[in-house]
């Protein structure tokens, strides 16, 4: 597709005011706050689930000490790929643009790179309970029944789904609290961001900075003030009663950069024609599904 004088007629002749539609205001870089971001040096990334040790035993007085060899578990791996657009603009518009409109078409381009990225980061939620996404343990991100390295399973989701309430995230933060190792040990998570779609902006608000316990005439205390250290509302979620809690366990979701994005210009030879485009290299994922929390609603 190449962009000439007749696709834009209207920007070739005086007497309009001002053009609108090409650019709007946009959300802050919502995926750097849930991802942990990484650089890499190569085509591909790889994380290794590995096990700690399982519980000490009594040692009965002149026997031999116990042993136990930690385990590999399963392995993740993360392709990184290139993401790119282009625009062809014509010598003649080039020159005949009246209101410098050609000269917007690189913040267009980094605008659609940007917002391709934050849709790629958050299609890993919105599939997060869609058995043909699966990671490495075969499961989807938000499962009842991911396998423990050691043996077992555990669940990163409701048990039984629902929608937001002071109920039930009351209770995904405490099961989330419940997490175990690879060998079935207790470990220390916390909750770091709630993540909600826009349709529960308001409920999610009055859940995490009441004072009180939200819909009650009771004078209880609300428990989730100040658990979360910040709530992502985002646009890019698709399912209206979907919502995930983010936790402070490493190695979550992860987001490998490759190559930064680029812009680059320059004119063909024989056309002349003026070319733009904008490439950037990267992968994303996850890694431990401990990081998320979820559940799709009731």
């Amino acid at each position: 597709m190449t962009t000439g004088t007749g696709a834009f007629p209207e920007l070739l002749w005086p007497g309009i005011a001002d053009i609108f539609g090409e650019s709007y205001n946009d959300y802050e870089a919502l995926y750097a706050k849930i991802f942990e971001m990484r650089d890499s040096d190569k085509r591909f990334e790889k994380m290794q689930n590995v096990t700690g040790l399982g519980l000490a035993a009594v040692k009965d007085e002149g026997s031999s000490i116990p042993y136990e060899d930690p385990f590999e578990g399963p392995q993740e791996e993360f392709v990184n790929s290139t993401y790119a657009l282009g625009s062809i603009v014509t010598r003649e518009m080039y020159e005949d643009d009246m209101y410098s409109f050609i000269n917007d078409i690189p913040t267009m381009l980094s605008r659609s790179l940007w917002q391709t990225k934050e849709t790629i980061a958050f299609n890993h939620l919105n599939r997060a309970f869609n058995a043909s996404y699966t990671g490495a343990d075969g499961v989807s991100l938000c499962n009842a029944s991911h396998s423990l390295v050691g043996g077992g399973t555990y669940r990163n989701q409701l048990n039984t789904a629902a929608d937001l309430s002071q109920t039930s995230l009351e209770t995904g933060t405490q099961d989330l609290m419940d997490f175990v190792d690879e060998q079935s040990l207790k470990i220390r998570v916390m909750p770091k961001c709630l993540v909600v779609p826009t349709a529960m902006n308001h409920t999610a608000l009055k859940l995490i900075e009441s004072d009180l316990v939200v819909g009650s005439a009771d004078n209880d205390p609300n428990t989730t003030k100040g658990l979360f250290q910040d709530l992502i509302v985002s646009p890019y979620l698709t399912d209206t009663d979907a919502w995930f809690i983010i936790t402070d366990v490493p190695h979550g979701l992860m987001w490998f950069t490759r190559r930064a994005a680029e812009l680059v210009r320059d004119n063909e030879f024989d056309t002349q024609n003026l070319k733009f485009a904008t490439t950037e290299r990267f992968s994303s994922g996850w890694s431990d599904p401990r990081g998320v929390f979820g559940t799709p609603g009731a």
